[in-house]
């Protein structure tokens, strides 16, 4: 009896199965940024327009990369919808 591939399903020959990478990339990045957050626990001076104030530098971290996720969400939000809009028109 041979085995034949059904359509849309991957074997191992087809590099369907595996480590999913995406998620171990991940996993590192946030493993990297508690170390990172950990080890930076001193306070600093924040003087932003006319304010001033103390706060943990671990969680100035926190708050820049959350602001970047943000930033790089809207970004690519106008871009696929630019891009759309191009495509419709």
């Amino acid at each position: 009896m041979t085995h034949e591939q059904v359509d849309g399903e991957f074997g191992a020959e087809s590099g369907g199965s595996g480590p999913p990478w995406k998620l171990l990339v991940l996993l590192l990045v946030i493993a990297g940024l508690a170390v990172f957050f950990f080890q930076n626990g001193g306070d600093v001076q924040i003087d932003f327009l006319w304010l001033d104030f103390t706060w943990p530098l671990w969680a100035v971290i926190g708050v820049s990369v959350l602001i970047g996720i943000v930033l790089d969400r809207l970004g690519t939000w106008q871009w696929r919808r630019a891009r759309n809009r191009r495509a419709a028109g």
